[in-house]
């Protein structure tokens, strides 16, 4: 999956990603039971922006409208968080 740079626009290459914070924010999702999402942070090369990803996966047997809103909702949720120097993309991903 190609993910850009929320501030740039530029590619991220797998060296921007950072291994350890997002095993940081996996083992948090892990710890509080949070089942269908995904996340990953990058931080940018060009203009040194934090970015934190959260894939949307399907849960098994859910519909895809029912993605879509759950996506929704956590995009909502998001933009009401304060946060200085990291921006969070929502992305909705296939089964």
């Amino acid at each position: 999956m190609m993910r850009l740079c929320s501030h740039c626009g530029k590619e991220f290459t797998p060296k921007e990603l950072s291994r350890e914070d997002s095993k940081g924010l996996e083992a948090a999702r892990k710890a509080q039971g949070l089942e269908g999402v995904l996340f990953r942070f990058y931080v940018c090369s060009a203009c040194h922006q934090a970015d934190i990803f959260v894939d949307v996966l399907p849960l098994e047997g859910e519909f895809d409208e029912d993605v879509r809103r759950r996506r929704e909702e956590l995009e909502g949720t998001i933009r009401q968080l304060e946060g200085e120097g990291v921006e969070v993309v929502v992305c909705a991903r296939g089964g």
